[in-house]
């Protein structure tokens, strides 16, 4: 298998540092690429920089995705540093919300909910269904399907959600519901019940307490 993580350097590369391990953990004969930054970190993994830098957050996560898909005439799995993953992941099965694509005023961020107004317009528009498919989960992208796919979109100049442009456009045949794993505070207990039940969880900065540090680095 292909992991793809678009990369921006925070203050330091633990989340990709421990992720990549988590990878290398379950799934050792696959390959791991880094499209951006360049982690300071002796691991075996190929880096490549972005080509192409966009005023817009959204916009330089689909351009290095998309870069990366025009040298990859295959599969790939897109992968963010803070996606944690184990073997229980089921890589068959596209995993996506039971919610719609909506808004949520007084919860997300100004540029999140602009990236919800941006895809929601997009499908409705085409006649797309409107499925969210943000739960911070990892997914498989065939690379020419995605480039054909983003070709629609005006994703340079307004910020889009590419997983829910993908899946919506591209209907899966396997689909499973999936909570939001995305961890905000550093409660174990349920990050322990989305590692059993999906294969996979996410974390905000709020849950890298020494606890929940401590839980990523035993998982």
């Amino acid at each position: 298998m292909t992991f793809v993580y678009p990369y921006k350097r925070k203050q330091n590369d633990f989340a990709l540092i421990e992720s990549m391990k988590l990878v290398r953990k379950y799934y050792p004969d696959s390959k791991i690429y880094v499209i951006g930054d360049r982690p300071a970190v002796v691991f075996d993994f190929e880096h490549f920089f972005s080509e192409q830098r966009n005023i817009i957050k959204g916009a330089n996560v689909t351009a290095k995705i998309i870069q990366f898909a025009s040298m990859h005439q295959r599969n790939f799995v897109y992968m963010n540093d803070d996606f944690f993953i184990n073997d229980k992941f089921d890589f068959s099965i596209v995993h996506g919300s039971i919610e719609m694509l909506e808004r949520k005023e007084g919860k997300a961020s100004i540029s999140w909910n602009q990236s919800v107004d941006n895809t929601k317009h997009f499908l409705e528009h085409n006649k797309y269904p409107t499925r969210s498919y943000e739960c911070h989960q990892p997914v498989i992208f065939n690379s020419k399907l995605l480039i054909q796919t983003m070709s629609q979109v005006d994703w340079k100049n307004h910020d889009h959600f590419i997983k829910s442009l993908y899946f919506n456009m591209n209907v899966p045949i396997r689909f499973k519901p999936i909570d939001n794993v995305k961890m905000i505070e550093p409660n174990l207990t349920k990050a322990q019940r989305y590692v059993d039940d999906f294969g996979c969880l996410s974390t905000g900065q709020g849950f890298m307490t020494k606890e929940g540090v401590d839980f990523i680095s035993k998982m």
